[in-house]
């Protein structure tokens, strides 16, 4: 029991970003569009219910092998996914507004708790430790991620002030730690090892996700929001020329991390064809809703596919071992 606690460690919540964040994108288009809520409810059902078995599992593993978590915590890649659960949080609050303030706010208010936390706990280890110019990694905008995040619900649930306050400082963080770590992809470690190539993806999420934030915050668009939509649009494009390059040798868990820069970069650009219908705008939101959708239900049919797979490679070891 405890060896296969020891498997679910928090960057598994990216499934929950994954799936909640197409929910939002669906919701978004519903309102932006006119088609149906059906698809992005149910996709926000299937996130809560991923996030409360996960939760779940790791209430286990604090209790039946917290060392686990502990290394994870200590260890400098691993604990920036601990935002991971906070994001989700901040991602199910905004999910839930149409449905339950109160549980809204408890989701919400508990994740901002964690995401201060978190994020202060890593930035202060970043500046006592020793830290060499090899270990700067996309991952580290996982927090800064998780900084903008509670202004999707927050502006709603009636906390404006400290949803700008996390929104600015998450701004601040990516103007300082996007050129060292573009710094470090081009000039330092030119070759990233294959199965570190999905966290590139991070790239676009990151700036994808504070033009939410500020549009959630002002609730418009201006020149600002632009710049971040289309900087998170920029990193796509590059990204999905790599090609296969991508794409680790084997489907792993680590495909999650696709699914939601491609959720946050829809969402950005439905909201800027909101405020501005050309056909440009209205072309690359429409693109970016269908390839959002592509790559979530993609990786959903392939994880299941794969699950199916160990489960009957374990019945088949168990009774013929």
């Amino acid at each position: 029991m405890s060896e296969k606690l020891q498997t679910v460690s928090f960057d598994l919540y990216s499934s929950v970003m994954g799936l909640t964040g197409l929910g939002l994108v669906w919701r978004a288009a519903a309102k932006t569009y006119g088609v149906t809520t059906l698809p992005g409810e149910a996709f926000l059902a299937a996130g809560l219910a991923v996030f409360l078995i996960l939760t779940g599992i790791q209430l286990l593993r604090l209790i039946f092998c917290h060392q686990v978590i502990l290394a994870e915590w200590h260890s400098r890649a691993s604990k920036n996914f601990f935002c991971a659960a906070t994001i989700s949080g901040f991602l199910l609050a905004m999910g839930l507004l149409p449905y339950s303030i109160l549980l809204a706010k408890m989701f919400w208010i508990a994740a901002v708790s964690a995401q201060i936390f978190f994020l202060t706990c890593t930035f202060r280890r970043w500046l006592i430790d020793c830290l060499d110019a090899h270990e700067i990694s996309p991952v580290w905008l996982i927090p800064m991620v998780g900084n903008a995040s509670p202004a999707f619900a927050g502006v709603d649930l009636g906390f404006p002030g400290l949803s700008k306050i996390l929104l600015f400082s998450a701004l601040l963080c990516w103007a300082l730690f996007m050129p060292l770590i573009l710094w470090r992809i081009v000039f330092v470690r030119p070759v990233t090892p294959p199965k570190a190539m999905p966290g590139l993806a991070i790239m676009v999420s990151a700036p994808a996700v504070i033009a939410v934030g500020l549009y959630c915050i002002y609730g418009g668009m201006n020149d600002v929001i632009e710049f971040m939509a289309w900087t998170a649009l920029f990193f796509a494009v590059v990204l999905i020329s790599l090609g296969k390059r991508m794409l680790p040798e084997a489907f792993g868990r680590i495909w999650w991390g696709f699914t939601f820069p491609s959720t946050a970069l829809a969402s950005a650009l439905i909201r800027v064809d909101a405020a501005t219908m050309t056909t440009l705008n209205h072309t690359l939101a429409l693109v970016a809703l269908a390839f959002a959708t592509f790559v979530v239900c993609s990786i959903i049919i392939m994880t299941v596919r794969q699950t199916l797979l160990t489960l009957r490679w374990s019945w088949h070891a168990k009774h013929t071992g």
